[in-house]
């Protein structure tokens, strides 16, 4: 009873911005397009304590467009014992951290916690997102209008298409618009694309027997 009493408290209403039902029905248009939360470099925090005061206020219970928030890494040694904390009499906890040299010192209701997880969660998949929609919606980048709209209101959530083993986090594909590192899912992509390719034009080259239609190189897949 006391574990579904902590839950029900801790979890912010699903209607809220940057709750776990905001994030999964929010498209990549409106990730790129509105202002998100800044999030403190990891190692801001300076101290944490938890409060027996249950803080009311929007300061201590939303996160709005904009808002700087610790990152939810400096704050895990917090929230691991926060359970217990709950069980203990705590409902809230102050915070202290600095930001572009300034400290601030916030109250923030249990459940502003799981919102500032799905922040620091996201956050890479959205900036990353901004950088592959200004890259495909650039003069450089030959891609159909349709294409690019199908891109647009597609899911952060989303996982890459049209493939039979390749199976990833759409946003993973901002790798390609480096030149440093490939993830590996998207390079076993890469290579199933690649496959399927040289069968489809082998296959279309004098109308080959079946046996011919098999490509000539095998590309195997890194796991």
């Amino acid at each position: 009873m006391a574990l579904q009493t902590f839950r029900s408290y801790a979890s912010p209403p699903p209607h809220l911005a940057y709750s776990s039902s905001f994030f999964n029905d929010l498209t990549i248009a409106q990730a790129t397009e509105r202002s998100y939360p800044i999030i403190a470099p990891i190692g801001s925090v300076i101290s944490a304590r938890f409060l027996p005061e249950i803080p009311l206020s929007a300061a201590a219970t939303v996160i709005v467009p904009g808002e700087v928030i610790p990152s939810y890494n400096d704050l895990i040694a917090l929230t691991s014992d926060i359970e217990k904390a709950y069980k203990e009499g705590s409902r809230s906890a102050e915070v202290k951290f600095r930001y572009n040299g300034r400290e601030k010192c916030v109250v923030y209701h249990f459940s502003k916690f799981e919102l500032i997880r799905n922040c620091s969660n996201y956050e890479p998949a959205i900036t990353t997102y901004r950088h592959l929609l200004r890259h495909i919606q650039s003069d450089s980048f030959n891609l159909r209008l349709a294409s690019i709209e199908t891109f647009r209101n597609s899911l952060v959530t989303s996982k890459i298409q049209g493939f039979c083993v390749a199976n990833f986090q759409l946003y993973k594909l901002g790798c390609l618009l480096g030149e440093s590192w490939l993830e590996e899912d998207v390079f076993n992509a890469l290579l199933e694309f690649s496959y399927f390719r040289k069968a489809h034009i082998q296959s279309s080259a004098n109308n080959p027997s079946y046996a011919d239609n098999i490509p000539d190189t095998i590309l195997l897949p890194t796991s």
